[in-house]
């Protein structure tokens, strides 16, 4: 197990997201780009140099992989790292005299770690039966005021793939910008749904505060409201804008997992289970290490418990032309988009 291609030492590359926004805080100016460059365009590079790595482990060192501590304590470090980041910004942000582009930045760069590196972890963590990892994966998802993520995202999202009742499988031909939209405002309503399912069988009422949801919705609205009163009302533009921008990262990353894949009707009323075709895979080296192998979606969504070290490939599913950092940014161009994705979707149908 000491081989480089069980080594646990790429995905702590991660941390360096918080470490660099923490200096983005502390340096102010141009500074505040460093989260930003790293992702959208270090990765993509690094992601053309290095290429694919097309090896999967065998079923005796996914045994040993799944026991190695290693894989999950950088999980925990970034959780204090972020959380310790998301503070340096809002002092900095607080008594700092930014210019409005120093302030666009900063909710970007923060947005970027909080949404584009937490919000994955906070996925990983969610899937854990561990009490105290899925309490982690909680802190990250409160920092960005998506609570309900989890909940809706195990309960319903792995059950619906591929199927029209799931908002976060992007129809074809529909524009990222709208399914943003649809997918944050669709789990919402679905988590509701489920939540509210499971306190009718217990005989309780939805409208209450033993509604997760409720409490979820809540929490964020307290912590802004005790950061308010602390920094003062400016900070609320940073907290509230990298909130969305992480929550438009975490669908335009669900935009591309599942854009345009469709569980069929194999009988009337019956849909096809879940199978490897009904996710997109991305086999880059670099977005693999830094989003700890969520690129490898079709395993994770027949084997939601496998941990990310674990995850194999799967040749039946399809495959992206590149990583998810360039992909989403394809995505916000939707002519490129279509002719990236389009002709891949075609030949599956025809095949």
């Amino acid at each position: 197990m000491d081989s480089p291609k069980f080594s646990a030492a790429p995905y702590y590359g991660a941390l360096l997201f918080p470490v660099l926004l923490v200096l983005a805080a502390l340096g102010g100016g141009w500074w505040l780009a460093l989260p930003t460059f790293l992702a959208l365009v270090v990765i993509p590079i690094l992601d053309t140099v290095a290429g694919v790595d097309d090896r999967s482990p065998s079923n005796e060192e996914v045994a040993g992989l799944e026991a190695r501590a290693s894989f999950r304590v950088v999980l925990y470090l970034y959780v204090v790292l972020q959380s310790v980041a998301l503070v340096v910004m809002c002092v900095a942000f607080a008594q700092g005299d930014w210019a409005g582009w120093e302030i666009a930045l900063a909710v970007l760069s923060t947005g970027i770690v909080t949404g584009g590196i937490g919000i994955t972890i906070a996925h990983e963590l969610g899937h854990r039966q561990a009490v105290v990892e899925r309490l982690l994966g909680y802190v990250l998802l409160a920092e960005v005021g998506y609570l309900h993520f989890v909940l809706e995202h195990v309960q319903g999202h792995h059950r619906n793939v591929g199927l029209d009742e799931d908002p976060a499988t992007a129809r074809r031909g529909e524009p990222a910008y709208r399914f943003i939209l649809r997918s944050a405002v669709g789990q919402w309503f679905h988590a509701w749904g489920i939540e509210a399912q499971r306190l009718r069988a217990l005989g309780r009422s939805p409208l209450s505060l033993s509604n997760r949801v409720i409490r979820w919705a809540v929490l964020p609205v307290v912590l802004l409201t005790g950061c308010i009163t602390f920094w003062g009302p400016m900070i609320a533009v940073l907290l509230v804008g990298q909130s969305v921008v992480a929550i438009a990262l975490l669908e335009l990353v669900n935009y591309v997992e599942h854009y345009g894949l469709v569980r069929a009707e194999i009988k009337p009323g019956v849909r096809d289970r879940v199978r490897a075709i009904h996710s997109w895979e991305s086999r880059y080296v670099a977005s693999n290490a830094i989003l700890f192998k969520l690129q490898r979606h079709a395993d994770h969504h027949l084997l939601p418990h496998r941990r990310y070290q674990s995850l194999r490939l799967h040749d039946e599913s399809p495959q992206l032309p590149h990583g998810y950092p360039l992909m989403i940014m394809l995505a916000l161009v939707p002519p490129l988009w279509r002719r990236s994705i389009h002709p891949r979707l075609d030949a599956m149908r025809s095949a």
